[in-house]
């Protein structure tokens, strides 16, 4: 059991009263032991219905098993506890995202950045949810209408307002991703074969990964997980941790052998997480 697992459950052990089973909740969902961390949650929110922290924690849990509803609702009951919550506030919004619900996910953003304006995730999250209103909106219109290109004024490239955290890496904003612990894109990009970006899409894809592969890693009997390959027509692609939560995703292409591929992404996991340290994640 990892120190943080241990000395948490301890102190929960010693007051069984104490705040402290949102944190340990939280552990546990990141190690990948969701119905534990569940089941810590619940037990906790019994004695401290109006907890928002405990209810955000719990709508992640269950983001993270693939109940959005239960989700929704969590985060919802967290909101009207704390209004200003801001972790609810992000995860409604990332669920929104997920659901395809693009105006209303824009409003939670909008919400976001009102109350943490420095919040610059929320903000390319933002920048992306636009982005993609913008182009639903140039494909609508009347019968037989041409679509409608979307001004780089109105809409700019969420990739083009990312650090350039893999500067100097080939496919630096094109076939390398680092995303958050919520599934936010925080850094490089990836983009489809015609060259758009599908960095937001590829982060949507990929919710639960890390959980899973903890999941497994442990019912292996392996202390954690280091990567996942995964072979493609024309490319393979790695997945790996980065620090507590983040992921990044490498895509090379088929002709490079996947112990290059994998040293590659081992070089740029290096620099995401020296950067990650930098911002005090």
């Amino acid at each position: 059991m990892p120190d943080d697992i241990r000395s948490l459950t301890a102190a929960l052990a010693r007051d069984p009263k104490s705040l402290v089973y949102a944190d340990l909740a939280e552990a546990l969902r990141r190690r990948g032991q969701r119905q534990e961390a569940l089941q810590v949650v619940l037990q906790g929110l019994t004695r401290h219905p109006m907890h928002a922290d405990g209810h955000d924690c719990l709508a992640r849990v269950y983001a993270d098993l693939g109940d959005l509803e239960r989700a929704r609702l969590a985060w919802s009951k967290a909101l009207e506890i704390a209004p200003d919550h801001m972790g609810s506030l992000r995860g409604v919004a990332f669920l929104l995202f997920r659901q395809g619900d693009l105006a209303a996910a824009e409003s939670a953003l909008q919400k976001v950045l009102a109350r943490a304006p420095w919040d610059e995730g929320a903000r390319r999250a933002l920048a992306g949810v636009r982005a993609g209103r913008g182009a639903e909106g140039g494909a609508a219109g009347a019968p037989g209408a041409a679509p409608r290109a979307v001004p780089e004024t109105a809409a700019p490239s969420p990739a083009g307002q990312r650090p350039e955290v893999f500067h100097g890496f080939d496919g630096a904003s094109a076939d390398i991703l680092l995303l958050d612990q919520r599934g936010l894109v925080l850094a490089g990009g990836l983009t489809d074969a015609q060259g758009k970006d599908a960095s937001e899409l590829a982060a949507a894809a990929l919710a639960g990964v890390s959980g899973e592969a903890a999941r497994t890693a442990e019912y292996l009997g392996l202390e954690s997980w280091s990567a996942i390959v995964a072979e493609a027509e024309h490319s393979n692609l790695v997945v790996a941790p980065v620090g507590e939560g983040a992921l990044l995703l490498v895509r090379r292409d088929r002709s490079m052998a996947v112990g290059l591929a994998l040293r590659f992404a081992e070089r740029a996991r290096g620099i995401a997480l020296a950067w990650l340290k930098g911002q005090g994640a």
